[in-house]
């Protein structure tokens, strides 16, 4: 199975699959309104072909300020052309990706990258990549993936707040 993990931004979506992790920046000319709609769509839908299934964390309620409008349009604009092109979703709360990193659901980011680069190897300094990767890790635990690593309980009862499709379910290339 292919996994593809995202951490949505309208500035740094951070991503991931088996083979590394980066973060999508808009370029200029591109970095406002449907053009960084577009251009984030297009670059996930590449990144994504040939994924059985796309893991994306799940939108923050907590969230304040004139970015939450974007960013659900981001969001509703990612799912629906992932969605269109047959590729299997599952959403994942953003306090379950932190308690699966950390074993407190209320970690911060900074937290949460502390414990990437700790337990993931991670040598970068992006929370966006370490987001995403966490996500990435969370699937190869729940399908038993290469990469999958041994994490404490505590952290692992985070992959039952998720709704996770069944392998049979899953959408394959």
């Amino acid at each position: 199975m292919t996994v593809l993990a995202l951490d949505f931004s309208l500035t740094a979506t951070g991503w991931a699959d088996p083979d590394g992790c980066g973060v999508l920046r808009p370029p200029a000319g591109a970095d406002r309104d449907v053009e960084r709609l577009r251009w984030i769509r297009d670059q996930v839908m590449e990144l994504a072909a040939g994924a059985d299934l796309v893991v994306i964390e799940g939108y923050s309620y907590a969230s304040r300020g004139r970015a939450i409008v974007a960013l659900g349009e981001l969001g509703g604009v990612v799912r629906l052309a992932l969605h269109e092109a047959g590729v299997s979703v599952v959403e994942i709360p953003p306090a379950s990706r932190a308690k699966f990193a950390t074993g407190k659901g209320n970690a911060s980011k900074d937290q949460v990258l502390v414990e990437a680069v700790r337990r993931l190897g991670y040598a970068g300094h992006s929370s966006d990549e370490a987001d995403a990767l966490w996500l990435l890790a969370m699937a190869a635990d729940q399908y038993d993936l290469p990469g999958k690593m041994m994490m404490p309980q505590v952290n692992r009862t985070a992959l039952a707040g998720v709704q996770w499709p069944q392998v049979g379910e899953l959408v394959t290339a």
